[in-house]
């Protein structure tokens, strides 16, 4: 499935730069004229009640391999990149859901959650009176109600046709430090269709809180650290999922100096690349030491016997590299 985040496909556009001045000094000069638009109090179309008591009351998880067995090409297509998921529905690990939320004449559907180790995947049916080129149709969504203390909180995703409708496909990196057992995910999304850029400053119009439950997962503490002259990294747990490796790691370098990048090898000497994310979950400042807090997660669980972590500074200086054991 091809994620774009909003800033990366309004960048791959030419613009007419005169047209686009124009069109600003006269949205200032509009927009001087207008009130702060209000964020509802309520959200509109969201989750029915029902819905979310009855996952309660039947324990929220189910097996649904006979919908994946009878859709194996097109979720084959639609986890094109997501090895986590394509793994988990071989397992019958994914969970069933059926959030359904309506706007202007489309309807979205969440049909499918997992959530294993730090790695939070979604899937959803798009129907309705959607506009566009068939083969070209985006939905553009917000998690987590914006949250500025996490990154990355507005995404395109583009969608695969499925018959009369399409399907949808989300997947991320759990932005906190703590790894609840169950929780709800706030998704709303903003726009459906072609790409439209009134839509960054649009609020929710389907507007989900998706029910996830925490996959069974391992954690081991590290505590394993290197470092060169005020830069220092310290590996501090290692999670593993029934398809996902995560590090927690924290890296300390001087605010306004250099941070720490890492590259991840496996025991074969082979660079750990496709799919793997690095998020931030907290940072401090505190003497002049920037302290950042972060977890790189791996789509897969590893077969070789170590992770070997080489850090580096922006410069290419490198710090002493730290193997753990699997």
């Amino acid at each position: 499935m091809e994620k774009k985040t909003f800033l990366e496909f309004v960048g791959e556009i030419d613009v007419p730069e005169e047209d686009v001045v124009s069109a600003i000094q006269a949205g200032v000069r509009k927009g001087s004229k207008m009130k702060p638009k209000r964020r509802p109090l309520f959200k509109a179309g969201a989750v029915s009640a029902a819905a979310a008591a009855l996952f309660i009351s039947s324990g929220f998880m189910f097996p649904s391999m006979a919908s994946v067995m009878a859709e194996i090409p097109l979720l084959a297509k639609l986890y094109e990149h997501d090895k986590v998921a394509e793994n988990l529905a071989s397992q019958q690990l994914i969970t069933e859901l059926d959030e359904k939320a309506t706007y202007d004449g489309i309807d979205v559907t969440v049909t499918e959650a997992y959530y294993d180790g730090a790695i939070i995947g979604v899937t959803f049916d798009v129907k309705g009176e959607v506009k566009g080129d068939k083969d070209d149709i985006y939905a553009f969504y917000e998690i987590f109600d914006r949250d500025p203390n996490i990154e990355e909180t507005m995404e395109l995703v583009k969608l695969v046709p499925d018959g009369a409708g399409y399907k949808g496909h989300i997947q991320l990196s759990y932005p906190r430090s703590g790894l609840p057992a169950e929780m709800n995910l706030p998704l709303n999304f903003l726009g459906i269709g072609e790409i439209d850029d009134s839509w960054k400053d649009e609020q929710g119009k389907w507007n989900f809180d998706v029910p996830i439950l925490q996959l069974p997962y391992e954690t081991v503490e590290l505590g394993q650290s290197t470092e060169l002259g005020q830069h220092k990294v310290t590996l501090e747990k290692l999670i593993t999922g029934k398809s996902s490796t995560a590090i927690e790691y924290t890296m300390s370098y001087p605010e306004g100096g250099q941070s720490v990048m890492i590259d991840l090898f496996d025991g074969k000497g082979k660079e750990i690349i496709g799919g793997t994310s690095d998020t931030k979950i907290g940072r401090e400042i505190e003497n002049g030491l920037v302290t950042e807090k972060r977890r790189v997660t791996i789509p897969m669980v590893l077969e070789s016997d170590f992770i070997e972590v080489k850090p580096a500074l922006e410069s290419g200086e490198e710090l002493e590299s730290v193997k753990i054991e699997l």
